[in-house]
């Protein structure tokens, strides 16, 4: 299969270096962002938040969408893009979905829920290493406003 063979050069190691310095702050800071998105999002019975479990980084915020926001994500990602506030799917989901399994050699030893269920239900949006309380009351916002739709 096609793929990329890229290797860092001195330069971008010279210059990756001292970012690495600034890392246990980055890390501190999303934290901190997250300690925020918890407690705005911990009462909502319409989703499964991501949890700590250790020391994360917090690159994002998961969510599982469930009860009547169950099987709505088109809903509400096209609430989260109306609004400008950019989201992803968790990881890759389901990856028997991608069109890559075709290629390779596998087999399925029994049923996959867990991995159809964040497939169809999952999502995320990006957090930053800057404060960002305003951000985060307005996507609680947007996601109450689709639940209260349904």
């Amino acid at each position: 299969l096609p793929g990329y063979n890229l290797r860092p050069l001195e330069m971008e190691g010279a210059l990756g270096r001292p970012q690495l310095e600034k890392l246990p702050g980055f890390v501190a800071a999303r934290r901190a962002n997250a300690a925020i998105f918890q407690a705005a999002f911990a009462d909502l019975d319409f989703l499964d938040i991501q949890q700590e479990t250790g020391e994360s980084s917090w690159f994002g915020f998961a969510m599982l969408l469930k009860g009547q926001l169950a099987g709505r994500r088109r809903d509400l990602v096209a609430a989260l893009q109306a609004a400008e506030i950019e989201c992803r799917p968790i990881v890759a989901g389901n990856f028997l979905n991608n069109p890559v399994i075709d290629k390779l050699d596998h087999s399925i030893g029994s049923a996959i829920v867990a991995a159809e269920r964040v497939d169809r239900d999952g999502l995320f949006v990006g957090n930053h290493h800057y404060p960002i309380p305003a951000q985060i009351a307005r996507l609680r916002e947007v996601v109450q406003g689709v639940a209260d739709r349904f």
